[in-house]
């Protein structure tokens, strides 16, 4: 079942993708992006860190360290899943960012079927 009026007024980054089968049969499929959030320059713990979340992965990476923590959940609330995964490059927002995005979908990827 197909509507239209819902692809017509989609929010800003969804996209509708109309898959159409042998029978004639079609589906559409609505993809959203991962939600994201910062990179912030913070205080984790007692020390400066930078903070980036990507698909509701949280990356923690104090300065002069060469590995992050990841979490789950958002920057007010998170759940600690990988301790110390290693980092390359110069501490900043950039190489986070970029570090992050790269982390999540790799992670995801391994579950997909």
């Amino acid at each position: 079942m197909n509507f239209p009026e819902i692809a017509a007024n989609l929010p800003p980054g969804v996209r509708a993708e109309t898959f159409t089968y042998r029978n004639g049969r079609t589906t559409t499929v609505y993809r959203a992006p991962f939600p994201s959030e910062g990179p912030l320059r913070g205080i984790w713990d007692g020390y400066e860190v930078l903070l980036f979340m990507y698909a509701h992965f949280v990356f923690v990476w104090p300065k002069a360290a060469g590995q992050v923590d990841v979490r789950h959940g958002t920057f007010a609330k998170s759940l600690l899943l990988f301790e110390n995964v290693p980092i390359e490059g110069e501490w900043g927002a950039e190489t986070l960012r970029l570090f992050g995005v790269r982390w999540a979908r790799d992670h995801l990827a391994k579950f997909r079927l």
